[in-house]
């Protein structure tokens, strides 16, 4: 069966799309992901105006504040004769970065009705865990963190990188107050210990799964070079298979991300106990109006399906409310292909 739809306008939907994630009120499930439209009030106040739940804020990187400290550092080091003035410069320049976001979550606050979630990407257990508390002051909701190391020193095995996440996350939820969620990779050898792991620790919602920019090589050049980070349309299925093995044995809630491309995709996330689902790439593929279809898709869909909220359906598809659970651990390919032709 397939739904069309042109247009979203809220007052002429009959179905309850609001839902609750990391213990916020939204509208509907629909999140702007960290990216280039969310990181001006601007673009802002343009989600708000097509329809979004909520919007998590262009990510604030740990890394490239620390190199843009070095950066400043180096570039004044004539000046820099006293022992004092490297710190000075560093924790200056440091200082504007945190003092620009903060404003920008101020005026977020000020601009938009809807949540806004604050994003920071780090990599170590270091200082950035004093700035959540500076964001809570300045008006965000929450706050969602980014983690991701790629496991290249031989010394260190996958016990002890998964450890080190563990402690991050475990520092993380002691020193922050406001609603935290954990947005992880998928590269680990264990994700359901993982994720264990983290609801023990009480954090109150996974984002599954970040992209990260992967290096490629362009062969005229004969250089290195970054590949898109953009998702395609069909990346969804690692997101809805780890959505639906763990939503019913989580407390905490699930946010989809990757390759959600569509009003389907969402109507599927939600089937197999996603929260909410968190969107990017088609926006910056296709524009903001991608929203309203969206949404249109999804209340068409329940309303054809005789659901009048998304409480009705959610989960519904989790491995442990289905006849036969183990079909979402399924692997191999063969039995799938049987009476194909293949």
């Amino acid at each position: 069966m397939v739904y069309y739809a042109t247009c979203w306008s809220e007052e002429d939907v009959m179905q309850d799309l609001s839902i609750q994630y990391l213990g916020l009120s939204l509208k509907n499930p629909i999140i702007i992901g960290s990216g280039p439209y969310t990181s001006s009030i601007d673009n802002l106040k343009r989600c708000e105006d097509n329809g979004v739940g909520a919007v998590v804020l262009k990510s604030i990187f740990e890394e490239q504040i620390e190199k843009d400290a070095e950066a400043a550092v180096d570039e004044n080091e004539a000046y820099l004769t006293h022992s004092d003035a490297a710190a000075f410069v560093r924790e200056h320049t440091a200082e504007r970065a945190i003092d620009a976001y903060l404003e920008l979550i101020s005026e977020a606050k000020r601009s938009l009705s809807i949540p806004v979630i604050a994003s920071i990407n780090c990599k170590s257990l270091g200082t950035w865990t004093e700035y959540a508390d500076r964001f809570a002051k300045a008006g965000a909701d929450a706050i969602e963190i980014n983690y991701y190391v790629v496991a290249a020193n031989r010394e260190i095995n996958g016990e002890m990188m998964e450890r080190k996440f563990v402690g991050l996350v475990r520092n993380a939820r002691k020193s922050i107050t406001l609603p935290m969620a954990v947005k992880m990779g998928m590269f680990y050898s264990s994700l359901s210990n993982l994720l264990h792991e983290f609801d023990n620790d009480k954090v109150d919602g996974v984002v599954l799964f970040n992209r990260f920019f992967q290096n490629d090589i362009d062969i005229k050049a004969q250089a290195l070079t970054q590949h898109s980070p953009l998702s395609s349309p069909n990346d969804y299925l690692i997101p809805l298979r780890w959505t639906a093995l763990m939503s019913a044995e989580l407390t905490c809630d699930i946010c989809a991300s990757s390759g959600i491309w569509s009003g389907e995709s969402i109507v599927k996330q939600l089937l197999a106990g996603a929260a909410s689902c968190a969107i990017c790439s088609v926006v910056m593929k296709q524009g903001l109006s991608v929203v309203g279809k969206m949404l249109s898709f999804l209340s068409d869909w329940m309303e054809q399906n005789g659901y009048d909220k998304i409480s009705d359906f959610k989960g519904k598809l989790a491995q442990e409310n289905i006849k036969n659970p183990d079909l979402w651990e399924r692997s191999q390919y063969m039995k799938a292909l049987q009476g194909k032709g293949v």
